[in-house]
């Protein structure tokens, strides 16, 4: 069976955090922050997640010193988007953080969101339904986007960088929120007979986070997975945002979505609302 064709994904998000990926796989797009930079965000982030509107000037103070600024997003008063600025565009990501979450320990990741085509309007919808404190996404493709480096890695794959500005952002978010659960999109393609591998980023079996979030999603999809129990493979073991929130005692869930689901979710809508539905319940600790 050929693969389904992946609908326009721009057209299930808001315009200006589209418009924060724009050239986001040009070479070289990627540039490392530094130190100040890293620290700016973090602090830029913790303000907004923290406190909210009362910190705003400060926050735009700290995002001002990285080459980014706090706007309000007009599709959803009280959330604003942390974004490069237009001259300093390169690669450092883009934050939304919603004053008002009634998840407030909740946050959603999709760090690849150029290579794992579909979990950025995937995440969002996530982020929408879980009315969730964050989202995070990356703006420069993880591997077009900057040379390898000695240890054979791409700088520009967040998702495995610890001194990118998506690490310093989620860094400032558990600085803000006890015990946060980062909840990440990621996507494969390989015919395993997998379409979701579910797992907590660790070799030990048993995390009960995985467990529910896997009968839940078992209950509306087959070939739903768990990592290490289910599946060998798609673990995240080397995600440096899962090893940052279990550090600071919280919890990681990384959702891998096989590429025929990805495009099946975008183009029917009621797929994709009873999937992230039981994602989001899942995710409800009042449900358990």
């Amino acid at each position: 069976m050929p693969p389904l064709p992946l609908i326009d994904q721009d057209s299930l998000c808001p315009p200006a955090l589209v418009a924060t990926r724009r050239g986001g796989s040009d070479p070289d797009r990627y540039v490392a922050p530094t130190r100040d930079e890293r620290d700016a965000i973090r602090d830029a982030i913790t303000m907004l997640v923290k406190t909210g509107p009362p910190d705003r000037r400060a926050a735009e103070r700290a995002a001002d010193r990285a080459g980014f600024e706090i706007v309000d997003l007009e599709e959803l008063p009280g959330t604003v988007l942390v974004r490069e600025v237009e001259a300093r565009r390169r690669g450092g990501g883009a934050y939304l953080v919603r004053f008002e979450a009634r998840a407030r320990t909740t946050a959603i990741g999709a760090p690849h969101t150029f290579f794992d085509e579909g979990t950025l309007p995937i995440a969002y919808a996530l982020f929408q339904r879980t009315d969730a404190v964050a989202l995070f996404i990356n703006t420069a493709h993880r591997y077009k986007t900057s040379q390898v480096d000695r240890e054979g890695g791409h700088p520009s794959d967040v998702a495995h960088n610890a001194v990118s500005l998506f690490q310093a952002a989620t860094d400032g978010l558990v600085r803000a929120i006890p015990s946060p659960t980062i909840v990440q999109l990621h996507g494969f393609a390989r015919a395993n007979g997998a379409t979701v591998v579910v797992s907590a980023g660790e070799t030990r079996p048993g995390d009960p986070l995985v467990a529910r979030v896997t009968h839940a999603l078992a209950n509306v999809m087959t070939g739903v997975l768990r990592y290490p129990e289910d599946s060998e493979e798609l673990g995240a073991t080397t995600n440096v945002q899962g090893e940052l929130v279990r550090k600071a005692g919280g919890r990681f869930l990384h959702v891998e979505l096989e590429s025929n689901l990805r495009r099946a979710m975008l183009r029917d809508q009621g797929l994709r609302a009873r999937l992230l539905d039981a994602l989001a319940v899942a995710l409800d600790d009042r449900a358990s």
